[in-house]
């Protein structure tokens, strides 16, 4: 698991220097359209391709891009390249990687990296931790007890949650890249996803908040690391669906 690990996080830094000297408008080229069925940009293949040089010794890689790619090892290894490829064409810096290991179905480590201001978060069996891609220096992850807001992932397209959310009041931000605001669900007071949800979007996050309280039902995905919240908001929710 450790040199599992420790790849990840050289393709990370590696991915992170592609970005910073490459120009931009050759990274934001439309390529084809991946696996996931979003248009691949440059930077999303090679981001990829770093993965796959780096963790395919490793075992079978499922990527957003190119799919199904068979590897060396005994693990299934889940990434998303590029998490929040809009953000990153945009300029707007919330945008990073994400990559879940599984073992026989089980999930035994993630790394998500915000690759905008350098957090990265490393799960396995052992510990939660979190640092900085330039100095690596990892402390165990605690819970941010001053948060005052929640995550509303793809809240422009939402059907159901939005009424309820402003006719309750509750504040949230929507910054478009999933895999990161599952990383941040101990630094908010929720994270909310409506819609359906790809493996690649979610194996690495979800693994992060195993611990946490989490309500999955009919395409709405809320997590949070407050019980008073969280039955608050899911409360709403299973109201919600009776009164439609």
């Amino acid at each position: 698991m450790k040199d599992f690990l420790k790849a990840t996080v050289d393709a990370n830094k590696e991915i992170s220097k592609l970005i910073e000297e490459k120009r931009h408008d050759f990274l934001c080229e439309s390529i084809s359209v991946g696996a996931g069925g979003d248009i691949s940009k440059r930077v999303d293949l090679l981001a990829e391709s770093i993965f796959i040089k780096h963790l395919l010794q490793f075992g079978d890689i499922y990527s957003e891009e190119r799919g199904f790619l068979k590897g060396n090892g005994k693990f299934d290894i889940i990434i998303d390249p590029i998490d929040g490829s809009d953000n990153f064409v945009s300029k707007f810096p919330y945008f990073g990687t994400s990559v879940a290991l599984r073992e026989e179905g089980k999930y035994r480590a993630a790394v998500i990296t915000n690759l905008a201001n350098g957090d990265i978060f490393l799960k396995d069996d052992t510990k939660f931790q979190k640092a900085n891609l330039k100095s690596l220096v990892f402390k165990n992850l605690g819970k941010n007890g001053f948060s005052k807001i929640g995550i509303f992932e793809r809240s422009y397209c939402s059907k159901k949650i939005f009424q309820i959310l402003k006719s309750s009041n509750i504040k949230y931000r929507s910054p478009g890249a999933f895999a990161l605001s599952l990383a941040y669900a101990r630094d908010v007071d929720f994270v909310i996803y409506e819609g359906s949800m790809r493996i690649y979007d979610i194996a690495a996050g979800l693994y992060m908040c195993e611990d946490l309280y989490t309500f999955n039902e009919n395409d709405i995905l809320l997590i949070s690391k407050d019980k008073e919240i969280f039955d608050k908001i899911s409360q709403l929710f299973k109201k919600g669906e009776k009164e439609v």
